[in-house]
């Protein structure tokens, strides 16, 4: 089955792993609306809440619903305080109340990559159908960076037989600002000309 549209990737980025090799990883970009409804209970520190389909969510949750509604099966993977499998927001530090599980088959292919890799850092989603694994970075558009301990777990992953266009990242915007810096960029210019 292929990967959903709106995650297809559209472009590649070069990742320098830790023996210096290069590799360039699919990129997928998203644009997301920033929640504007209630608050919620929990946001994970400040995590950045979005609007899915009128429902307020973080982008690993968002990207996996994507997933999910596609045909694929699938868990957003924190590994925050132990190891976690969710398919829903988080109401507590504690995550246990939306614990899920996954297939032993998928359990163990992480646990061997998690031991290739001598990490327990995993890309956010991890998903699957059928044979096919596919496994979802989410970035916020010129904000974050891979860690060293996802650069570890790629090298894990390759080095397990995941092939280099299953895994992606994907690069998300936030709509809103994206159009205040529209709207605030020509009065900036303006002001500036003599």
């Amino acid at each position: 089955m292929d990967i959903p549209q709106e995650l297809q990737p559209t472009d590649k980025i070069e990742i320098q792993l830790s023996d210096k090799k290069i590799v360039f990883l699919p990129v997928s970009r998203l644009r997301f609306s920033t929640w504007k409804g209630d608050p919620v209970n929990f946001n994970y520190g400040s995590k950045p809440i979005i609007n899915y389909r009128d429902e307020a969510c973080f982008a690993e949750l968002a990207i996996l619903r994507i997933l999910l509604e596609h045909g694929w099966d699938g868990v957003w993977v924190e590994t925050y305080g132990g190891i976690h499998y969710l398919r829903s927001m988080p109401q507590t530090w504690s995550l246990k109340s939306k614990h899920t599980s996954i297939p032993h088959d998928k359990e163990d292919f992480l646990q061997k990559i998690w031991k290739t890799a001598k990490t327990t850092a995993c890309f956010d989603v991890f998903a699957w159908h059928g044979d096919r694994i596919v496994f979802f970075e989410a970035k916020k558009s010129g904000k974050d960076k891979l860690t060293s301990a996802q650069i570890r777990f790629i090298e894990g992953a390759l080095a397990c037989g995941v092939s280099l266009d299953s895994l992606i990242l994907v690069e998300w915007e936030d709509i809103d600002l994206s159009v205040r810096k529209t709207e605030i960029m020509p009065r900036i210019a303006h002001k500036q000309r003599p």
